[in-house]
């Protein structure tokens, strides 16, 4: 169950966003190799991106639109920087600095399409779309990330830390890992068939009417909602908790598991 966790420190750099994280400050942040330059500097001209990284304790603000298009507003908006690369828009600010807290602006992005949002450190970023065939998620620190209208063939969720994610929509797969102290509150997202793994004391709920398949390491729980099939391997006192379904052949490897599989099928 371990194996499975290391996919979700992985996230960040699946947006291509590398920094040292001993003392780092957004000088010496690039994105997928290059580095940020303020707004006015920013080249807009190619293809919109479909892939959003945040790295500070900024504000983002994602809406639907037909072509790209970015504003600033705030305090320190001109401490701003950009990149844009790979089909991927990184944003962070010049002065800021792991730990350090900062008056956060707000950053308005519109693009047409959305298919992968990163979040590391205490922003905040909020979208009114996600989807395509392969739509992922990462929160990495102790920000929020709200992700309206979801609409997915695959969606891959991981929350590192103390953050928190809210999610709606519909999605047919979904790989979820909570990693730490986060939650991830979806009570509006349906999915068909999950596999979600939680090590630490975070929460993750959802609805499905299909089959969940949940590891649960330590104090966290696993709510699902809607009449799914689900199965539980736990480790702890962590619980399952499925709601109108049924959980046979549950694997209790501790008596925290055993506690995981009887609320669940006294539900």
């Amino acid at each position: 169950m371990l194996r499975n966790f290391a996919r979700a420190l992985a996230g960040v750099a699946v947006m291509g966003l590398a920094t040292s994280l001993a003392g780092c400050d957004g000088g010496n942040i690039s994105f997928n190799g290059k580095k940020g330059v303020p707004l006015a500097d920013l080249d807009l001209s190619g293809a919109a991106p479909t892939g959003i990284a945040l790295l500070g304790p900024d504000n983002v603000r994602i809406t639907r639109g037909d072509k790209l298009a970015i504003t600033v507003e705030g305090e320190g908006a001109d401490k701003l920087r950009f990149a844009l690369s790979e089909g991927q828009l990184g944003i962070t600010r010049e002065d800021w600095k792991l730990g350090q807290s900062t008056r956060a602006a707000t950053v308005n992005v519109t693009l047409p399409a959305l298919s992968e949002v990163v979040l590391a450190g205490s922003g905040n970023l909020t979208t009114d779309q996600l989807g395509g065939s392969d739509a992922k998620i990462t929160v990495a620190g102790s920000g929020v990330v709200e992700a309206r209208a979801i609409d997915a063939q695959k969606l891959g969720i991981d929350v590192v830390g103390s953050g928190k994610l809210r999610a709606a929509g519909k999605a047919r797969e979904l790989k979820m890992t909570v990693a730490g102290s986060g939650d991830a509150e979806m009570d509006g997202l349906t999915v068909d068939d999950v596999k979600v793994d939680v090590a630490g004391s975070g929460n993750a709920r959802f609805a499905s009417i299909g089959h969940v398949n949940a590891n649960i390491m330590g104090s966290g729980e696993v709510r699902v909602f809607g009449r799914a099939t689900c199965k539980v391997s736990a480790m702890g006192s962590g619980k399952l908790v499925c709601e109108n379904g049924v959980t046979p052949n549950s694997d209790k490897d501790t008596a925290g598991a055993a506690d995981a599989s009887e609320d669940a099928d006294g539900q």
